[in-house]
């Protein structure tokens, strides 16, 4: 059976490999001698690369292979250039723009020059950064922090046009508990499918790229739609259940990135759906702050925080920053009108904002899936708070959590995970910093600065909705996405001040 589930994944997975490209765009390629010659110059082994694969992007074409010991994305490529060779090829597209637009007498609705343009201005933006940890514990790219306890197959994050996607397999640890995990993991990258699967075996779970299971670690893949994967070496010995570090790295060639950190040998008791799982799963996701066309758990990242909106009928703030430090670990904790306020919260995050981002069986990436659990196990029992944890435990947990570093705002979270599920939060805290990979000296050419003549434009913010890469799957989610953007530009022209970090290492 599980020869023949696999079967019917691979050929699933090749069909839409196929199927990847084959799409129409509004506009034709256009070309431009003096911008392939400043990527030239910019780097004589990766220019041409580089050039050719902006233009896959546009056109929704195959990547071009990559230069040996190149292992970057596209948009990686782009942030270390000096911000002074961008300004330039910003102010050639602009004339190489003004150009296709008079040649087609300005009727289509978008161009060629306009979204290559929209794609190189994302790589100045800085990043908003979202998470799901522990049990799990969400944090929306704006701000917002709730608990989300259903088991099951769930949409985490993804771009509209379907480029980027995160989908998340929760698990509960025995079948009356009220909180899950996140104990696999599956990811679309421009057409390329990764799968986290967190079995007993190997320590830091089985990884598939493509459905090919991938054993070596400490290299990074090149994959075939212009991402990349790292996968590092675990410790040979772990004295604790937390492998420290980034175990996993996956970079979108369109600029999102997602860090996989790993706590391992979890029991999951009588749970039959999940006797192999031994994984948790911690997940940190970046996306480039001056796009607001994601949606899932995550949230929308408009730079509002109205995330955990369903509809207009909604009416109670699930927020965790509406309660206060009293309620959330004093006396308050148990008090008839905060315990009310939060179980309806729980209601509403578990049914009403949660069934929209249920998979179902055509949604779901997962080749074993849990799209058809009862409704018993996929929603929580009960609504698990602080209020039923003990004084003790709770002071022994913030004074833990304090020594460990953690943040006040994360406070809830690993006191919650270590009251619960004896995690340490020492294990929690995540060190991660990004880096600014943009040069900060200039060495540009000289190479026909006729283009200088024209004033510097710069585009103030790509369009929300992108068209830089292929539809590459049906929409993950079953119901219409939550209308709660105010206008389709709500969030700040990008600043360039934030930077990711690149993959580390090669083969």
């Amino acid at each position: 059976m599980k020869n023949l589930i696999l079967l019917i994944t691979s050929v699933f997975v090749m069909g839409l490999m196929g199927s990847v490209y084959a799409q129409n765009v509004a506009f034709k390629r256009q070309d431009s001698d003096h911008i392939k010659d400043i990527f030239k110059a910019w780097n004589e082994k990766s220019g041409d690369y580089l050039y050719e694969s902006m233009a896959s992007m546009i056109m929704k074409k195959n990547q071009p292979e990559r230069p040996e010991g190149v292992y970057k994305t596209p948009f990686e490529l782009l942030q270390t250039m000096h911000l002074d060779r961008v300004k330039r090829l910003q102010r050639i597209a602009k004339v190489e723009l003004e150009k296709e637009i008079a040649a087609t007498n300005g009727k289509r609705a978008t161009y060629y020059w306009q979204e290559w343009m929209n794609y190189l201005e994302t790589t100045t933006c800085g990043v908003s950064e979202g998470s799901s940890t522990g049990e799990p514990h969400m944090l929306t790219f704006d701000g917002e922090r709730y608990d989300f306890q259903n088991a099951g197959d769930y949409l985490l994050s993804a771009s509209e046009d379907e480029s980027f996607v995160i989908q998340t397999q929760l698990f509960r640890r025995n079948t009356s508990s009220s909180w899950s995990l996140n104990g696999g993991v599956v990811v679309n990258v421009n057409g390329d499918i990764v799968e986290f699967r967190g079995t007993e075996m190997p320590i830091d779970g089985e990884v598939y790229v493509n459905n090919k299971l991938i054993t070596k670690r400490n290299f990074t893949i090149n994959l075939a739609n212009g991402g990349t994967l790292r996968l590092n070496q675990p410790p040979k010995e772990s004295k604790n259940r937390h492998l420290r570090g980034d175990r996993f790295v996956v970079n979108w060639p369109t600029g999102e990135k997602m860090r996989v950190a790993i706590i391992r040998n979890f029991s999951f008791g009588d749970n039959k759906d999940t006797e192999r799982k031994n994984v948790l799963y911690q997940l940190y996701v970046a996306v480039p702050e001056c796009r607001s066309d994601y949606y899932g758990l995550l949230g929308n990242n408009d730079g509002v925080k109205n995330d955990l909106v369903v509809d207009d009928s909604t009416v109670i703030n699930n927020d965790r920053s509406a309660y206060s430090d009293e309620e959330l670990f004093g006396s308050l904790r148990r008090s008839p009108e905060v315990t009310t306020r939060m179980e309806n919260s729980c209601y509403y995050i578990a049914h009403p904002f949660g069934n929209t981002f249920q998979l179902n069986e055509e949604t779901s990436l997962f080749p074993i899936q849990m799209t058809a659990i009862s409704d018993s196990i996929r929603y929580p029992s009960g609504c698990t708070t602080l209020a039923d944890a003990s004084d003790e435990q709770i002071a022994e947990a913030l004074r833990k959590s304090r020594e460990a570093g953690v943040p006040d705002d994360e406070l809830y979270s690993t006191v919650f995970d270590y009251t619960y599920a004896n995690i340490d939060p020492a294990d929690q805290v995540d060190n991660h910093k990004e880096d600014n990979p943009r040069k900060t000296q200039s060495n540009e050419p000289e190479i026909n600065k006729e283009e200088d003549k024209n004033p510097p434009v710069i585009i103030k913010k790509p369009k929300v909705t992108p068209v830089l890469t292929p539809d590459t799957r049906r929409k993950p989610h079953t119901r219409n996405k939550p209308n709660t953007r105010t206008s389709p530009n709500t969030r700040t022209s990008p600043t360039g001040t934030s930077r990711e970090t690149n993959p580390r290492g090669g083969t």
